[in-house]
């Protein structure tokens, strides 16, 4: 069985950073947790995101507003260029006929 999730507590401990800081996250929606047994645990999947948003916080020094926004405007991005993919295909399949 795959790990999916890793405990709150160990992220914190290996990123030195203190646990209000990841539930702040969770507060404005950036990440999702998972309670299991009263621990907070960090789904898997979450880990880039997460690490990116702390390193804007601890090496940039940008508040959670700003990474909200941030974290809004990569994602935006990230289906703008999905959508230009998809585009640039049924383009390239029209003129193929």
């Amino acid at each position: 069985m795959a790990v999916e999730y890793i405990f709150v507590k160990d992220f914190c401990s290996g990123h030195n950073i203190k646990e209000p800081f990841i539930f702040e996250f969770q507060e404005y929606e950036l990440i999702a947790l998972k309670l299991i047994d009263d621990q907070q645990f960090i789904y898997i999947e979450e880990l880039p995101n997460l690490e990116k948003m702390v390193r804007l916080k601890q090496d940039l020094k940008i508040n959670i507003d700003g990474i909200e926004a941030i974290h809004c405007l990569l994602e935006r991005t990230q289906q703008m260029s999905q959508e230009l993919q998809t585009l640039r295909k049924r383009l390239k399949r029209q003129e193929e006929y």
